[in-house]
């Protein structure tokens, strides 16, 4: 099968690399950037972290490892990890890590993306927390569909295409149609990292969602479609 990755360079990369492993061919075609916003850090006594991006590590240079770090998403943990942080606690999704965390008094230093769902801190201020975002890192929409993406999918040369959040989803319809080739983006399979993801792709011909909110999730969804 033949994949169109729309993620950000590196991590199209890193993607199209574990889909080469498992026999699948990719054609990247970045629709948005990921930018550090250098935002210095926010005035506070913090004892924990947050994070529920790999993002959030990429350009981080604060000397913040000695506190305790809950994380969403095994990727995030791993970026966080390679930096010399402790992470105290993994979950799927903010709302499992709100559950896990309990209640309490934690102030919690939030390091975000500038455009982040609002559950994660909702649940945790309802538990009794104080969370302060830091906006460390933002993304950076492309103006246009990618030539060889278009090019690609008006020949029916993409088998399926990967969407790894609600975002990327939406844009990649809004570039598609302001490219007038809205019906041929959505002619392949669209696999969706979550059920928010999918309702960006309405009218496609096949969406499906990934059986858990991650690469191998969205992989394991590829494997069965094309067995």
């Amino acid at each position: 099968m033949r994949i169109l990755l729309t993620r950000p360079e590196a991590d199209a990369r890193k993607s199209a690399q574990a889909l080469g492993a498992e026999g699948f061919v990719s054609l990247i075609a970045p629709l948005f950037e990921i930018a550090s916003t250098g935002e210095a850090k926010p005035a506070g006594d913090f004892t924990a972290l947050l994070a529920t991006s790999a993002h959030a590590f990429d350009t981080l240079t604060s000397n913040l490892s000695s506190l305790p770090l809950y994380v969403v998403g095994e990727r995030t943990a791993e970026a966080a990890q390679r930096k010399g942080f402790h992470v105290a606690q993994i979950a799927a999704d903010g709302e499992n890590l709100a559950r896990m965390i309990g209640q309490g008094t934690t102030h919690f230093l939030y390091l975000a993306g500038r455009e982040r769902r609002p559950e994660l801190e909702a649940h945790l201020t309802q538990q009794g927390h104080s969370v302060t975002p830091w906006i460390v890192y933002e993304t950076k929409s492309a103006e246009l569909f990618p030539t060889q993406a278009q090019e690609a999918l008006a020949t029916g040369r993409i088998d399926a295409v990967l969407h790894f959040s609600t975002r990327s989803a939406a844009l990649y319809r809004t570039l598609a149609q302001r490219a007038g080739i809205e019906r041929e983006a959505l002619n392949p399979a669209q696999i969706a990292i979550s059920a928010r993801a999918a309702r960006e792709l309405t009218g496609a011909k096949h969406i499906t969602i990934a059986p858990m909110p991650d690469l191998a999730g969205l992989i394991s969804a590829l494997k069965a479609l094309s067995s």
